[in-house]
């Protein structure tokens, strides 16, 4: 499959020619009859139990629907190993001639190039279209894959993949896995969203019996809440310490909550520096520091967005990587990140790697934290509209697919009349369907509104 004319090879995608490298290295057999079966029996069944997608699977079905008509799929862990395996029966059944089942190795170094191993090993999303995949008894079929990610570490936690006949693959199911990682990413935050409303009353207790200034922290060490703070990073690396310094040199006790999280308790004043302002919501996304003139280059947005993302820092590599995919050069990038720190000051960001040394004010971070302490209404009075709308790296719009998808959610499981209104009032709900069918079920009978609503949900769905 990989020998032949090397105009062919240069002809196929760098994504896959780098795959099929790793995969003559790792001594895949290309005529291998199917993906080895590396689960079974009570090992399946435990992997499933502790799997953190265990609990997300139906809503990337609910999310699919009749969408995935036609389609297997497959859903599996960090190491592309397929834990479960859905859709119409005569396609499951099909797809196991090539080893497409529930406990299957579909990891590049067991399988070779397919799209969940591969999307996996590259962590983004990738399609792979028949020939491309190196082991030839999957060559009548085409794979679209997409990482999913724990939406409180950021770490690769499994593969959602949909799986067709070559005769009617279409590109449009690489967007479908997309939508469908993100669900259960969103999915997942919610469940945190309910976890964090316990570690909050249980914080509340602590703080009632001291005085002193504090965060609650998530398992994780993102930030929750705070109490008499002026500055946090967004996450804090805990690494089972008792004590630590922060980054703008102030002293922090941990007081561990179990397994679900910690409080981590100020002991020294924070030095007064001034906080980076982004407002990447809407139409008119800039930034501002100190004083310094708005920064509203869509690029210099990106770098501002991805370094607030990553608060332990970024090399130029991996910069390049998120703003530009397998494209991205760091040459390119060093020279925008030169032009950056000059134009908002040096003192703001670090080099080697890339990282914010400022406080950071970000308006989805406000969102996302109302989000998180169960206040929809207040959150969407501070969503203007979607995040950095005109970016194309995929970082960003993940991020902006996810906050929007969370809001939505959380708007939509309150079954508030007037909050629904105002969802279907924003340019961002203006055309949910779900939204409009839900306020019409929590309308009561005799409400003159329901013939509007009635009408907006006709509209909607043609």
């Amino acid at each position: 499959m990989i020998g032949g004319a090397s105009t062919q090879v240069r002809a196929v995608r760098d994504v896959i020619t780098a795959s099929w490298q790793r995969s003559l290295d790792a001594g895949v057999a290309a005529d291998a009859e199917a993906a080895p079966l590396a689960l079974s029996g009570d090992r399946l069944q435990r992997a499933r139990e502790q799997s953190p997608l265990a609990s997300a699977v139906e809503a990337v079905m609910d999310t699919l629907g009749d969408m995935a008509a036609g389609h297997v799929v497959g859903i599996s862990d960090a190491d592309a190993r397929l834990l479960w395996v859905l859709g119409e029966p005569s396609m499951v059944d099909a797809a196991k001639a090539m080893g497409f089942e529930a406990g299957a190795d579909w990891s590049e170094s067991a399988t070779g190039t397919n799209a969940v191993g591969t999307a996996a090993a590259v962590d983004h999303s990738v399609q792979v279209f028949s020939a491309e995949h190196f082991v030839e008894a999957a060559h009548d079929w085409t794979c679209s894959a997409a990482p999913i990610h724990d939406p409180e570490t950021g770490q690769l936690i499994g593969v959602v993949d949909l799986t067709s006949p070559l005769q009617i693959a279409h590109p449009y199911t690489l967007s479908l896995a997309n939508l469908a990682a993100k669900s259960a990413e969103v999915e997942l935050h919610m469940q945190n969203v309910d976890r964090f409303e316990r570690l909050r009353h249980r914080w509340v207790e602590e703080i009632s019996r001291k005085s002193a200034p504090s965060a609650l922290l998530d398992r994780a060490g993102n930030v929750i809440a705070t109490r008499g703070v002026q500055w946090l990073p967004r996450r804090t690396v805990l690494g089972g310490l008792d004590d630590l310094i922060l980054p703008d040199g102030r002293h922090a006790q941990v007081e561990p909550l179990d397994d679900d999280g910690a409080i981590l308790w100020i002991a020294t004043a924070a030095q007064d520096q001034p906080p980076l302002h982004l407002d990447m919501l809407g139409t008119s996304p800039h930034a501002w520091f100190d004083g310094v003139p708005s920064e509203r280059r869509l690029r210099a947005l990106e770098i501002l967005t991805l370094l607030a993302l990553n608060p332990g820092g970024l090399t130029a590599e991996q910069l390049a990587l998120g703003l530009y995919g397998e494209r991205g050069r760091t040459v390119t990038v060093r020279a925008q990140v030169h032009r950056l720190r000059m134009q908002i000051g040096e003192q703001a960001i670090t080099t080697q790697p890339y990282r914010l040394a400022v406080p950071v004010e970000a308006d989805w971070l406000e969102v996302e934290r109302l989000i998180g302490q169960g206040r929809p209404s207040d959150a969407l009075d501070r969503y203007p509209g979607p995040l950095l709308p005109e970016s194309e790296s995929e970082p960003v719009v993940e991020l902006r697919g996810w906050l929007e998808e969370s809001l939505r959610r959380s708007i939509l499981t309150t079954g508030d009349p007037e909050l629904l209104l105002r969802w279907l009032s924003h340019p961002s709900g203006a055309h949910d369907l779900a939204a409009a069918r839900t306020l019409i079920n929590v309308l009561p009978p005799g409400d003159p509104r329901r013939a509007s609503a009635t009408a907006r949900a006709t509209l909607i769905g043609r």
